[in-house]
């Protein structure tokens, strides 16, 4: 998992006085103390199956001769890449899959 960054807002629905007190934090260091290392074994299984959800699967698909002409002339090369991201991506976004049922 990549580590999530957060920005606050001015419109963000925190009190002015919680808004100070994180600003001050800022420049604090982050204490590591209570968290513990991780184990070579550990690191390993992390790395294990970060590879793993980075494998990939054959998979095919039948579509229209139009849908693949109109991916070919406005992607090019490399379409069938950009149709596996956008799949990937429909995953986070239930609301596309809706529209399609």
């Amino acid at each position: 998992m990549g580590m999530v960054k957060y920005t606050l807002t001015e419109n963000s629905q925190l009190s002015e006085d919680s808004l100070a007190r994180l600003a001050a934090l800022k420049d604090r260091p982050v204490d590591f103390s209570d968290i513990p290392e991780l184990t070579p074994q550990e690191i390993a299984e992390i790395k294990l199956q970060r590879d793993e959800d980075r494998k990939k699967q054959m998979f095919s698909l039948r579509l229209q001769n139009g849908t693949i002409k109109w991916w070919k002339r406005v992607i090019g090369e490399g379409y069938t890449s950009v149709m596996a991201r956008l799949l990937d991506n429909a995953t986070r976004h239930p609301e596309w899959i809706k529209d399609c049922l």
